[in-house]
């Protein structure tokens, strides 16, 4: 009986061997490295409680975090990464969900590159409320910024 193959068995050497490339080329550099070529500015938004500071944190400081508390306002996470040459410098704002600190997340929709969208895949109201956040992204980001949507806590137990 043949053993079956890994998914990196499966890979053609050639695809393999470019993935690892790819990731060579990628270097996280320290928070506070004041060099780089470019710079963005990346805003968080979505509901309360849908995971936007555990993907933030995870994304930026590499750890997951179990408990994270409400994010009163907004959290700030620099991030540097250096990727063929170039270093990249993310300006990345966490901002609280919460309907009465929404006002004072207004300003950070302001030259922003991108904005990412978290919704909690658990709960349709996260959901549902997507349209409005795109909404006001329309309004307050310049035509240029880029949406990602992301869908998250699939890994959350369906009884909870």
């Amino acid at each position: 009986m043949e053993k079956p193959e890994t998914l990196e068995e499966s890979k053609p050497k050639e695809e393999t061997e470019k993935e690892k490339e790819k990731e060579e080329d990628l270097q996280i550099l320290p928070s506070d490295y004041i060099k780089y070529d470019y710079n963005y500015k990346v805003i968080v938004i979505g509901d309360s409680g849908v995971g936007k500071t555990s993907i933030t944190y995870r994304a930026t400081k590499r750890e997951f975090l179990e408990k994270i508390s409400p994010t009163l306002g907004f959290e700030y996470f620099p991030f540097v990464l250096k990727y063929n040459e170039k270093v990249i410098k993310l300006e990345i704002w966490d901002t609280c969900g919460q309907e009465s600190y929404r006002s004072l997340i207004k300003s950070f929709f302001t030259n922003s590159s991108l904005a990412i969208i978290v919704y909690a895949i658990d709960e349709l109201k996260t959901f549902n409320s997507i349209d409005e956040w795109i909404r006001q992204c329309k309004n307050l980001c310049s035509p240029e910024t880029k949406f990602v949507l992301i869908g998250n806590k699939a890994d959350v137990d369906e009884g909870k």
